[in-house]
């Protein structure tokens, strides 16, 4: 409305989205898609004669919904409290829980957004992003070229998100 944007979650293969249309006429946010991606979609009035029909699917329905309450007011107390360092750790290790497989202490994984989207996601500037990619890779935790990431301590990388 006012012109600006608001990344609010990234999703990734098997994730629901589009919850929102269900307490709304009209679907409030916009989705972008960041590589080649299937969507289904089912019309609302579908939807909920889907979940009027099947009872053991809309209380997996109302579970879903509780825990995607529980989860914003998780990431907006986290946001709160949160230093540069913690917050940057804390998104990393969310890619790292919804991506790929990986070793017990290290890992490796693509970015799917530049500095600048994801100092949008943690209310930080591009810079102080960029600073805290070079401190976390100085202290060896982290080693970054381009979207290339990989964690190398992944221990030390889930005390930092906690400190």
């Amino acid at each position: 409305e006012n012109g600006k944007e608001r990344i609010t979650r990234i999703l990734f293969p098997g994730d629901l989205f589009g919850l929102e249309a269900l307490s709304e006429a009209a679907y409030p946010l916009t989705a972008v898609v960041l590589q080649d991606s299937e969507i289904c979609s089912v019309p609302r009035d579908q939807f909920f004669a889907f979940l009027r029909s099947n009872p053991d699917m809309s209380l997996d329905m109302i579970r879903l919904l509780v825990s995607e309450i529980a989860e914003a007011r998780a990431q907006m107390t986290s946001m709160s409290f949160k230093d540069a360092r913690m917050r940057v750790a804390t998104f990393l290790l969310s890619l790292i829980s919804a991506g790929e497989g990986n070793s017990p202490n290290s890992c490796s994984l693509t970015l799917p957004l530049t500095s600048q989207e994801i100092g949008e996601i943690l209310e930080l500037s591009p810079q102080t992003v960029s600073r805290t990619w070079h401190a976390l890779r100085k202290e060896g935790l982290i080693e970054k070229r381009g979207r290339r990431l990989v964690i190398q301590d992944l221990h030390a990388l889930e005390a930092t998100a906690r400190r």
